[in-house]
């Protein structure tokens, strides 16, 4: 109905939530709590993969020349 193609799962809302949170400049404490992370390491890896992705993002756009 939204006419998104992309799969959309729980997973990739909850990445969308930490990446917008963690740009926004929400704490890593908070954004662990909001996710219900157990521990504080679980939310960093997480949130570690996240700027992984965003820097292949920025890769691609370079290389296709903007």
């Amino acid at each position: 109905m939204a006419g998104i193609d992309e799969n959309l799962t729980s997973y990739v809302s909850r990445h969308s939530f930490a990446s917008i949170a963690n740009n926004l400049g929400v704490p890593v404490t908070a954004i662990s709590e909001m996710l219900g992370h157990e521990k504080l390491s679980t939310t960093q890896v997480y949130l570690s993969s996240l700027k992984k992705d965003v820097l292949d993002q920025y890769n691609e756009q370079v290389i296709a020349g903007g």
